[in-house]
């Protein structure tokens, strides 16, 4: 699951806690895997306007 594993990496590089209350990924990632990258790269693009990614 290349989109779950996306957005978990997006998910981590905002600092929240990445932790085993995040169900919700897997079940998106499964039921549209486009919907799960486009999430990861506005998570990406929103850490970057904050104040940059690591």
């Amino acid at each position: 699951m290349r989109a779950r594993a996306t957005l978990l990496a997006a998910l981590a590089r905002t600092g929240a806690p990445v932790d085993g209350g995040l169900q919700f990924v897997g079940r998106l990632a499964q039921a549209d895997p486009e919907a799960a990258n486009a999430l990861a790269a506005w998570l990406d693009n929103a850490a970057a306007v904050k104040g940059g990614t690591p």
